[in-house]
């Protein structure tokens, strides 16, 4: 009977939810159910590609499990680099209108599905005209290309390395051979041609402005946008570099904008083998994953601090599984890319206290740079953090204020020298002008003792490079120091006119007679000469417990 009755109150068989005791890394990634098969549902279902860990994981022993760091100078997370699990990943592609045929024919014909593609966008009345485009060759020859390339390898691309160096070399060498033939790497030739003639220290290649002109017809054309590919986007990140080099602040954040969306339409946001489904009739797989991750990673990094300076919106992409890139000799993007971890912090719609903002400042300031180019962005986010911090305190501790001097002279003295190498980094006149700004708003002696050398700093720049941009900054803080001087001048003659009242004359013709006063405060006589030279310590003046009547006489008797 008892036993019955265990029989009737077991669920029956398949209704106990099992575990399988392998997942496929996608479905480990992606958090989904996984049946263990090779290929799982998922994958299948999807079009991932299925693989397992080749060696099970381990449990920790106690003994390897690290203390906790200190959380008052723990590295704060960086929202970019925090894993994010592919939630919205299904609703996108459950969304999608262009994928929906594909998953329907998977059910119906599996081993022939129609393609993910806007069959039905429009009603297709125009046919997209055929282009020419300008060819290279007939710009710079093979000779000029070549030191071109020097320049741009010897100046931009240690910093900013989001080409790999064997394709470039490969394409430089068969360009020349075939010049009739259009190349979808042309546009980055273009715009490593154009970044080498603008940092050549010269007056540059005599057709750099028309190979800026090309680069962009290639890449705004119908044909460029309708395919893109991961060399668009590595040549829209080259021309996002260019503009920010040459040009006003909203084109440099149109094409930094124009770069991340062409990343995400080539898939570059995600590691091969995690690219979505809804990617697949743009996806370009066909670069290696280390290169790609420099892409992806430059790219986000200068739309970010664009949008950040210019006071606009970045470019946040979904779905993003995009390791970030390996540290390498001779390559200072892992640098860049830890530098932007911590400027994530200061994403306007994060609500950070002070203390957040000072420990950003702190580890900031703890990373040891190298190259100047990078000691110039580390300043700038300095002055960043300044900033936000005079908006959300009412007072800034020495520490921090300390800091933001330290952290400006060496981007000032870094601003030099790379002028002095004619080398047009666009710090190189922000940086010195912000510091002089800075050191004016906090207006302290120690900050004003800075003005003079950051001044001579900041003409120096414009020796090296006399263009009216660097003029008119010049001028325009120049305006600023003087009218911080005239309104401590002003301050000064309101203090003299307290001490000159016509209508205090009889007791100034009696004073007159009297060689030394007593200061109440200081509890002596002091000469009227040296008092004039002191520098008062006003603080403790007003915590002095001062009476402010005397009633006693001249005996020292309290009078009533």
């Amino acid at each position: 009977m008892s036993s019955a009755t265990d029989r009737s109150t077991q669920p029956p068989f398949g209704s106990i939810r099992r575990r399988t005791k392998k997942a496929c890394e996608t479905c480990k990634l992606r958090k989904r159910k996984c049946n263990g098969h090779e290929p799982c549902s998922f994958c299948l279902k999807y079009e991932y590609d299925c693989s397992y860990e080749t060696q099970p994981r381990k449990k920790p022993s106690n003994s390897s499990i690290a203390r906790p760091p200190n959380k008052s100078r723990e590295r704060p997370s960086s929202p970019a680099l925090v894993a994010r699990p592919d939630v919205n990943q299904q609703q996108m592609e459950a969304n999608s209108g262009t994928a929906f045929p594909h998953f329907l024919g998977k059910s119906l014909n599996p081993q022939n599905p129609p393609k993910v593609h806007g069959f039905s966008w429009n009603l297709g009345l125009r046919y997209e005209p055929i282009q020419q485009f300008a060819n290279i060759t007939s710009l710079v020859s093979k000779d000029e290309m070549s030191v071109l390339v020097g320049h741009y390898l010897e100046r931009i691309h240690p910093v900013y390395a989001v080409l790999n160096l064997e394709i470039l070399e490969k394409k430089v060498a068969l360009r020349w051979d075939d010049s009739i033939t259009f190349d979808s790497y042309d546009p980055v030739l273009y715009g490593v041609a154009a970044l080498g003639s603008l940092y050549s220290g010269d007056k540059g290649h005599r057709n750099e402005e028309a190979l800026v002109h090309c680069a962009k017809e290639i890449l705004e054309a119908p044909c460029t946008m309708n395919k893109p590919l991961i060399h668009h986007a590595t040549a829209w990140v080259l021309r996002t570099l260019y503009l920010r080099s040459t040009s006003g602040p909203h084109t440099s954040w149109m094409a930094s904008c124009s770069a991340m969306h062409i990343i995400e339409a080539a898939g570059a946001h995600q590691d091969p083998g995690m690219v979505s489904l809804v990617y697949s009739d743009t996806a370009d797989v066909g670069i290696d994953k280390e290169s790609q991750r420099r892409l992806f990673w430059v790219a986000t990094v200068l739309n970010t601090w664009i949008s950040y300076e210019y006071g606009r919106s970045r470019v946040i992409l979904r779905g993003i599984s995009c390791k970030p890139p390996v540290p390498r000799a001779g390559d200072l993007t892992a640098e860049l890319v830890s530098l932007f971890q911590i400027s994530e912090q200061l994403d306007p719609d994060q609500k950070n206290r002070i203390s957040d903002l000072e420990d950003v400042l702190y580890h900031v300031g703890c990373l040891t740079l190298v190259h100047d180019a990078l000691v110039l962005s580390q300043a700038n986010l300095a002055f960043t953090i300044y900033r936000r911090l005079r908006v959300a305190a009412s007072s800034i501790s020495n520490d921090v204020i300390n800091c933001i001097i330290r952290l400006g002279s060496e981007g000032t003295a870094a601003a030099v020298r790379m002028s002095e190498k004619r080398s047009p980094w666009w710090h190189v006149a922000n940086v010195p002008f912000q510091f002089l700004c800075i050191l004016l708003a906090i207006d302290s002696k120690e900050s004003l003792s800075h003005v003079s050398h950051a001044m001579r700093s900041f003409k120096t720049v414009g020796v090296h490079f006399s263009t009216p941009t660097v003029h008119v900054a010049i001028e325009t803080v120049d305006s600023l120091i003087k009218l911080s001087q005239r309104k401590k001048e002003r301050e000064i003659t309101l203090l003299k006119d307290s001490t000159q009242d016509q209508d205090l004359g009889l007791f100034e013709r009696n004073m007159s007679s009297t060689e030394e006063y007593r200061s109440p405060w200081q509890g002596g006589f002091i000469d009227e000469n040296i008092a004039e030279n002191i520098d008062w310590d006003w603080n403790a003046f007003f915590d002095a417990e001062i009476s402010l009547f005397d009633d006693r006489g001249h005996g020292g008797q309290i009078r009533y």
